[in-house]
């Protein structure tokens, strides 16, 4: 058989598990950041007997805060891991994701430039990638996929797009 038989002519998919405790963990360091800095306003405004409305409003602030982070956190990253897919097929690269607003994006292969996979620590750690898939017009991410599987993902996009292999990195 050659490899034109044997390879596949469409990868298509949503994101692991994994994705959603990386997503999760990410936010939870964003909102302690959060805490953090509300937490030292409030601080300030009873140290300094800020006026009344003003303590008020750094307690309401901080509540707010606290309850819209638990949602994000417990709903909205499982939302978010849920509904993103993605489909690469020869000619073109569908993304669809979004929880309130929904984007389906359509990039036409004969537009792609560049395909870069990037893994921080939190990635790193769950043995995930993202990879980025550039263009003249800008850049899209596929967010969070299994370290193996997006390395031939991004080779198989370099070859539909004809890439040369400097430019895959």
């Amino acid at each position: 058989m050659s490899d034109i038989e044997t390879t596949p002519t469409s990868f298509s998919g949503t994101l692991p598990i994994e994705a959603r405790t990386v997503f999760r963990l990410s936010s939870a360091i964003f909102y302690l950041i959060g805490f953090v800095i509300t937490g030292g306003l409030v601080a300030a405004a009873l140290y300094f007997d800020w006026p009344t409305w003003l303590q008020y409003t750094m307690y309401a602030l901080l509540a707010i805060d606290l309850i819209y982070s638990v949602i994000d956190i417990v709903v909205f990253q499982k939302w978010k891991q849920e509904r993103f897919t993605y489909d690469v097929k020869p000619l073109e690269i569908r993304l669809h994701h979004g929880i309130i607003t929904t984007h389906d994006v359509l990039i036409p292969m004969t537009k792609v430039q560049y395909v870069h996979a990037q893994q921080g620590p939190l990635l790193r750690k769950y043995g995930l990638q993202t990879i980025t898939i550039g263009t003249a017009a800008g850049s899209h991410d596929i967010y969070a996929i299994e370290e193996s599987f997006a390395k031939s993902l991004r080779e198989q996009i370099a070859v539909y797009a004809r890439i040369e292999e400097e430019d895959v990195v």
